[in-house]
């Protein structure tokens, strides 16, 4: 973790006593004056004493360490640099981060054998810190060496406190572990009440029927099962603006609190969920249960580079079961998306579209009368003057988008947190829709 170690070097102190002992004990021998001797004297001890604490010249270097190496966004980790002899002073000083919070602000602190300063992510991804910068320091301040030690990345998982996360809400398509099933088996679900057949359970024979009809009648049940629910999850691009903050600052983000959240209320309910990335940044998990299914994706998710987002080609979903209940988290800003999004629906997916594109991105919050200088943008049109007005027009063109993939039953909303979505879920689970063959949207 820590670099090579330095040697230790005079500090300015000890070079300025050994300068002064050395020029008035020349000016001494000059000019015969006991008096210019007498001033010498302090600073020739000085000079003798820090000649002879020199630290040793293998002595090993401070050792700097992290907390912890994988915490959630909005929680802290302190990077602590620890002197490996006693009685030396440390001098730390962490370059600030982009996407992360220094407590010192300015990220510099001093101490005694010890110096912490304390990192809290904002961001989900994999956050490498940049080399610290540490001056380690005698007791008396006569020696010192400067040495750059290692962090190392933080793997920083989706806040599990952010509006959407562990809401209660009711199930779209039924109860965990009884969801409805059109094959007939051993369940608890009453299917048909039907005459006894030789192999059937004593125990599902209805006696209320069989002494109404003097025949014997059985309860028909159908199979137990759990739903399916895939996560498509759109990495293909990050949009966002300097004017935003918080845990929705980006499609990207949303897109993910989004995957996340949601994965992990039905994981809870006891489905089996699957994610599909379109861009390949977090990669693919195939449908399981259980609760390790969400660490998994936590996981990934906490080792993705924010430098990996990039355009990519899309990939596209290629194993779906009939009836899968897919969730697109997307800006729906590209077509290969939207056509994605119909190909499901036609494949026999219940579709429902969780749109990510941060709100105020593509509104003007001023009418043109309000703006200030308009002539001037117009006389002078310098680079980025029209960028509002110009996501005005990608936005109205998405709406249009949006508009048709409803028109051909596939629901949209906005992400505001799981039950939100919750309640078109249901709708659907309820409406079953299909969408129309050839009505993909253009």
């Amino acid at each position: 973790m820590s670099s090579a170690g330095q040697t230790f070097r005079p500090t300015a102190a000890l070079v300025r006593a050994v300068v002064l002992a050395a020029g008035t004990g020349v000016l001494a021998l000059l000019s015969s004056q006991p008096a210019l001797a007498v001033l010498a004297a302090p600073f020739v001890v000085w000079s003798v004493l820090g000649m002879l604490r020199r630290p040793p010249v293998d002595s090993p270097p401070p050792v700097a360490e992290l907390s912890a190496r994988a915490i959630a966004a909005g929680d802290a980790v302190d990077a602590t640099v620890r002197a490996t002899a006693a009685d030396r002073v440390i001098d730390l000083a962490l370059p600030p981060h982009a996407g992360a919070d220094l407590a010192p602000p300015w990220g510099a602190v001093c101490g005694v054998e010890t110096a912490s300063v304390r990192v809290r992510p904002q961001r989900w991804g994999r956050l490498d810190l940049v080399d610290a910068v540490v001056r380690e320091s005698d007791e008396v301040g006569l020696w010192h060496r400067d040495v750059r030690l290692r962090l190392g990345p933080i793997e920083v998982s989706p806040s599990a406190i952010v509006p959407g996360r562990g809401d209660a809400i009711p199930h779209p398509i039924g109860t965990a572990g009884i969801h409805p099933s059109r094959r007939a088996g051993d369940g608890s679900a009453l299917a048909d009440i039907r005459r006894y057949l030789p192999g059937d359970r004593l125990s599902r024979i209805n006696w209320r029927v069989t002494s109404r009809t003097g025949i014997l009648h059985t309860n028909a049940t159908t199979a137990d099962r759990d739903t399916d629910v895939l996560i498509v999850m759109d990495t293909l691009a990050d949009v966002t603006t300097a004017e935003l903050s918080g845990p929705f600052a980006s499609s990207l983000d949303a897109t993910v609190v989004a995957a996340a959240s949601l994965a992990e209320h039905y994981l809870r309910l006891g489905d089996r969920v699957g994610v599909h990335d379109l861009g390949g940044v977090v990669g693919d998990l195939p449908p399981r249960s259980g609760i390790r299914q969400f660490s998994a994706l936590t996981t990934r998710l906490a080792r993705v580079s924010r430098a990996d987002v990039g355009r990519r080609d899309l990939r596209r979903v290629q194993r779906l079961r009939p009836g899968t209940f897919a969730v697109v988290c997307s800006p729906l800003l590209d077509d290969d998306v939207l056509t994605e999004i119909a190909v499901l629906a036609r494949r026999g997916a219940a579709v429902l579209v969780v749109d990510t594109l941060p709100d105020r991105i593509g509104r003007l919050e001023r009418g043109p009368a309000d703006r200030s200088g308009p002539l001037a943008h117009l006389l002078d049109p310098a680079p980025g003057s029209f960028w509002e007005e110009a996501w005005v027009l990608r936005r109205l063109q998405r709406d249009a988008d949006v508009a048709r993939l409803r028109e051909v039953g596939i629901p949209v909303a906005p992400w505001q947190g799981v039950g939100g979505v919750a309640t078109l879920a249901a709708a659907l689970a309820a409406q079953r829709p299909t969408a129309r063959a050839g009505g993909a949207p253009r």
